[in-house]
């Protein structure tokens, strides 16, 4: 959010805390920020929390969110991951976010008639991703799809 100059965060007069973002100088309440924008600011203010929490789940952190700053999202994520402190189990829809996250990072979730299943992606094997796509197929163009759009095409449904 590089157009924000500060944050600012009050108690009002009924005892309720209000929440400010101040760009440009002028103060911008939190009621009129985008969904985006405060699940952002949600995020943030976790990594700060003097004791973090050992868990935190969030659920499609992308929505409402410019589609150039999901890579930010994946940044945050990384290098939360990074520190062992806290545990984030994040679920998306977003290809562009998948496709931003380490293999080790990622678990396909599908349901079945036994009931739920949870794997992890690289036991997807080699032609999960990219590249390992664009190595088998190196002679078909059009054949070589990125994750995100294999996700949108379906390939990991049964």
């Amino acid at each position: 959010m590089p157009q924000i100059d500060g944050i600012d965060v009050s108690v009002n007069d009924l005892g309720g805390v209000e929440l400010r973002l101040t760009e440009a100088g002028i103060p911008i309440p939190a009621r009129v920020l985008s969904e985006g924008t405060l699940r952002i600011l949600g995020m943030l203010a976790l990594t700060g929390a003097k004791e973090p929490p050992s868990l935190v789940g969030f659920e499609e952190p992308e929505n409402g969110v410019h589609p150039r700053r999901i890579e930010l999202i994946a940044e945050l994520l990384k290098t939360q991951a990074s520190l062992g402190q806290t545990q984030y189990v994040v679920t998306t829809h977003s290809p562009i976010l998948l496709d931003l996250i380490p293999d080790d990072s990622l678990f396909v979730v599908r349901r079945s008639e036994s009931g739920t299943q949870i794997e992890p992606f690289v036991t997807w094997g080699p032609l999960g991703r990219r590249a390992d796509v664009d190595k088998a197929l190196m002679d078909r163009k059009e054949d070589r799809l990125p994750v995100s759009e294999r996700l949108l095409r379906g390939d990991f449904d049964e």
